[in-house]
Parts: structure tokens; sequence; C-alpha cells
């Protein structure tokens, strides 16, 4: 991940509801039991779910989910009348990696990293 993508990734993070949302999302992944071989719809939410969870309007959670798309933190696929939204875990364990090395890169060799 170059400057410019980690730069866009951190900005879409910056917001407290954003990182909610990621969280939301978080806990719905980790219910399925069987990550590798797991169908898309079966850890996701709705749009209208994360407003709900979140306490805030339609139109308010659009606009946040609309910068981590943009970031490609999400994806969102319309199933009918919804619109689910999932992480995108490859661009997290990107920006995991990112971290990585700038902790390993920032320690002096008396640090360590833990």
């Amino acid at each position: 991940m170059n400057e410019s993508e980690l730069a866009a990734v951190l900005a879409a993070l910056a917001g407290e509801t954003r990182l909610r949302i990621l969280r939301l999302l978080q806990a719905r992944a980790l219910r399925c039991s069987d990550a590798a071989h797991c169908d898309f719809t079966e850890h996701c939410c709705t749009v209208s779910e994360l407003a709900d969870a979140l306490g805030v309007t339609l139109p308010t959670v659009s606009h946040h989910l609309k910068e981590l798309r943009r970031a490609g933190l999400i994806r969102m696929a319309r199933r009918g009348r919804f619109v689910e939204v999932s992480l995108q875990a490859e661009r997290l364990l990107e920006l995991s990696a990112a971290f990585g090395a700038l902790a390993r890169h920032g320690a002096t060799p008396t640090q360590g990293v833990s």
C-alpha cells in the first residue's frame, strides 16, 4: 500500500461512526464458523441494520459507507430491496501489513517490537 492509499484509508477511519461501522461488521463476520468457505450474505449487515444499530439516519450511514467503500474497506451488494455491507478483508490485511512495516522500521534495536 503506497502513501497515498494509506492516507486515504486513514482519512476514512478518522471518524468514530466509521470505526463503529467496521466494528459492527467485524462482530457479524466473527459469528461465521467457517469464514474461508462462508457465503457473502452470512456475514454482512444491511444499510438499515447499521443505521438502527448506530442510531443514525439512512442518509448519514450512507455517507459514512460511501467513504469506507471509497477507501476499499467495505464491499456493498444489492440483494433485492436491500443493500448488504461486509468487510473487505484483503484491504484490512494490507492496512495491517502497512502498520506492521511501520512498527518494524520505527523500532530501535533495543526496543524490539511487541
